[in-house]
């Protein structure tokens, strides 16, 4: 493909395709395995009678959209988001019960 420049000068563009293989079905196959995952920390957390209900319904919420997840396509943007707010529950709870466990300053 060729075209003209601003002064007049001549470019060339040329494109090469190259074949790539990809493998949708091992990529999904690793998103449901994180999926799993997280859907089995938020479980817990729910699960777990000493944690806080405004935690618990973070953790549900995170644990519904991940199982809506796993039966829509997946894209690895969607299963990093969901891993990083589990997490992100995950460490808050751990600090509530870390500052709970923690002797009262004064």
């Amino acid at each position: 493909m060729e075209g003209q420049g601003s002064r007049g000068q001549r470019v060339r563009l040329s494109i090469t395709a190259r074949r790539v293989r990809i493998e949708p079905s091992k990529k999904r196959r690793s998103y449901i395995r994180r999926l799993e995952r997280v859907m089995k920390t938020c479980d817990a957390i729910v699960a777990d009678p000493e944690t806080p209900e405004d935690v618990k319904v973070k953790a549900l919420a995170v644990l519904i959209r991940a199982v809506k997840v796993c039966y829509e396509i997946v894209t690895d943007v969607e299963v990093e988001q969901i891993e990083e707010k589990a997490e992100e529950i995950r460490r808050a709870l751990e600090e509530r019960r870390r500052r709970g466990q923690e002797p009262p300053q004064g």
